[in-house]
């Protein structure tokens, strides 16, 4: 997006140096035949994510509804139930509701994109999000579905992620509702073609500009001279770089002369962080069979090892694909992918039937494993934020900083990504002139 951006005004020499053998970064395309495919990374938009709706609008890429027509399926504390909501006590449903109005009610008092600068910034910034939990939540309930969440959205335990962060990431999205509603939130839409063509078609526009298999080994920023940055086949000189990637990624590049030491702590504790195997998987049917049962596709437990489950069927139904996020940390029996595409299989028939058992074919992607991205999304623990925050955005020297994880507003999500390109684009382009 940077890239694209620069184009734009007028900065045509330039080059992309992306790691991987693709573009797309933590969005990817699997095909499942017939010309179909199904995402495996970052996949939908919603209302209110208004740079990644100019941008598809621009390339001239179709999004369309999500399906959920039909009962949601919820497993908490053990208890299945179907419908709009779980089936909870009014006492659980009040104390839900009162605790995500205490959340929104703090994260609103926030600096949007700017946490640290908040007066009890450092206060909450050492307390975790599960021990204020313990403190707010008046029934088992609420702690049980927001660890379902924060293990599912964000990766990671309640009891070791900050609870500042939590709150700046609600405040980027415009509050808790607009992260957990999938029909009207940031589940909406999905991408015709799947959320990678966005890449792609910004790479077929910027042609022979866009090298692949070039990851950076280092970049020289003396105080004197070019900026360089070096790759194991060449070597580029440049006025000005734009990093754009996961601030743990980072730590795979060796500076010239190193980075403040604000921006090292948050990078590096970043990359040391704990964290969980996410797998997002797709199960594959010869139909949607659990739409004639009156069923969405989707699944929230805070019990199975999948903690949400998604119907991904084309838009045409020619098939059906059940997307499930599982994290496999607690689950050693299915640590292996032979385990995980047998595994699944079982599990699914627990909620949608013995129809589950007849898959076709499975797909999926372990980014734990991911040799480019140090995971997919990752909260930060307690101090990190305070700590090192301002220097998420903040140039180091002719250095400029993208990715999703630097963005005010969504960060996390792909309308991040691309208000976070085209701020850094801006800050070269004003730099430069």
């Amino acid at each position: 997006m940077a890239a694209r951006e620069l184009r734009r005004q007028g900065e045509d020499s330039l080059v992309v140096l992306e790691a991987r053998d693709r573009v797309g970064g933590r969005t990817l395309n699997m095909p499942i035949g017939d010309g179909h495919i199904v995402e495996v990374g970052g996949e939908w938009i919603g209302p209110g994510q208004d740079a990644v709706a100019a941008l598809i609008q621009e390339l001239g890429i179709e999004a369309y509804d999500h399906y959920y027509r039909g009962d949601t399926t919820y497993d908490i504390e053990g208890k299945v139930s179907r419908g709009l909501l779980p089936d909870v006590s009014f006492s659980e449903a009040l104390d839900f509701a009162k605790v995500a109005w205490q959340l929104d009610r703090l994260s609103a008092k926030l600096p949007l994109g700017e946490p640290w600068r908040a007066k009890n910034a450092a206060a909450l910034d050492q307390q975790t999000f599960g021990a204020w939990l313990s403190q707010h939540a008046a029934t088992s309930f609420t702690p049980a579905v927001f660890r379902l969440i924060n293990r599912a959205v964000w990766s990671g335990y309640p009891e070791r992620t900050s609870l500042l962060w939590i709150l700046h990431y609600l405040r980027s999205a415009g509050g808790l509702l607009p992260v957990i509603l999938n029909d009207g939130g940031a589940q909406d839409q999905r991408i015709e073609g799947g959320s990678q063509v966005i890449s792609q078609r910004m790479a077929a526009n910027l042609g022979d500009r866009v090298l692949l298999g070039r990851p950076v080994l280092r970049i020289e920023d003396p105080s004197s001279g070019p900026t360089r940055v070096v790759t194991a086949q060449e070597t580029f000189t440049a006025d000005r770089v734009i990093v754009a990637m996961a601030p743990a990624d980072t730590m795979r590049i060796d500076f010239a002369p190193g980075l403040p030491e604000q921006r090292l702590a948050l990078a590096s504790g970043w990359a040391r962080l704990p964290r969980l195997p996410l797998v997002k998987a797709a199960v594959l049917y010869d139909a949607p069979f659990w739409r004639v049962d009156g069923l969405n596709g989707a699944m929230q437990s805070d019990r199975s090892p999948i903690q949400l489950v998604f119907d991904n069927s084309p838009e045409d139904a020619s098939m059906g694909v059940l997307s499930c996020f599982l994290s496999i940390v607690e689950c050693p029996h299915l640590a292996d992918r032979a385990a995980r595409e047998e595994g699944l299989k079982h599990e699914l028939a627990r909620y949608f039937g013995a129809k589950a058992l007849d898959a076709k074919g499975y797909v999926e992607k372990d980014w734990a494993t991911d040799p480019w991205s140090t995971g997919c999304i990752t909260p930060l623990t307690p101090g990190l934020l305070t700590a090192g925050g301002e220097h998420l955005r903040k140039p180091s020297g002719r250095i400029h900083w993208a990715g999703t994880e630097s963005a005010k507003v969504w960060c996390g999500y792909m309308d991040g990504a691309i208000s976070a390109g085209a701020r850094a684009a801006a800050e070269v382009i004003a730099s430069l002139r």
